[in-house]
């Protein structure tokens, strides 16, 4: 094993054993030839701080740098996120409440119409002359109602005063 070991450090280990000598530096004995022959590999190449073990190291540096403190999350208490939340939804509601508001006239133009149109007299409204060619051109465009499918066979006539009824004499 400690020829495996040796052979792992130089690189020179076969890909097939690979498996076996990972497996055996879990073992205590392993793992001291591993840790000695780190050790003869630093003293050959002439390093003097051979360091044993890399763990006291390790806590030694940790322990040399500073603390970083993070703040602390603050938590908003019960009653605080209720009325954060109770003002938000009022802010809302005004928003959409005022633009709809300045949106709408104060008094419709439908609305509008339709009260002219309830108070007028039969005498107010204009008669509609529009000339019956024109009708004949542009009706496949009206809009369709009941008696559109006899509307082409109906006959059109223009009057040149305005019907009187008949008076019995």
């Amino acid at each position: 094993m400690n020829e495996q070991i040796s052979r792992l450090m130089d690189g020179e280990i076969d890909a097939s054993e690979l498996d076996v000598v990972c497996t055996a530096l879990k073992g205590h004995d392993a793992m001291l030839t591993w840790t000695c022959y780190h050790t003869i590999g630093d003293a050959l190449r002439g390093e003097s701080a051979v360091t044993r073990s890399v763990r006291a190291a390790v806590s030694t540096q940790l322990a040399s740098e500073p603390t970083v403190l993070a703040p602390r999350v603050r938590t908003v208490s019960g009653a605080a996120s209720w009325a954060w939340a109770a003002a938000a939804s009022i802010a809302a509601v005004t928003v959409v409440g005022w633009t709809a508001y300045s949106l709408i006239d104060a008094t419709p133009a439908g609305f509008a119409k339709a009260r002219e149109a309830g108070t007028m007299r039969a005498a107010q409204i204009r008669p509609l002359t529009v000339p019956a060619d024109y009708l004949l051109a542009h009706q496949e465009y009206a809009p369709a109602n009941a008696l559109q499918s006899v509307g082409p066979y109906m006959r059109d006539f223009a009057a040149s005063s305005p019907l009187r009824p008949a008076v019995a004499e």
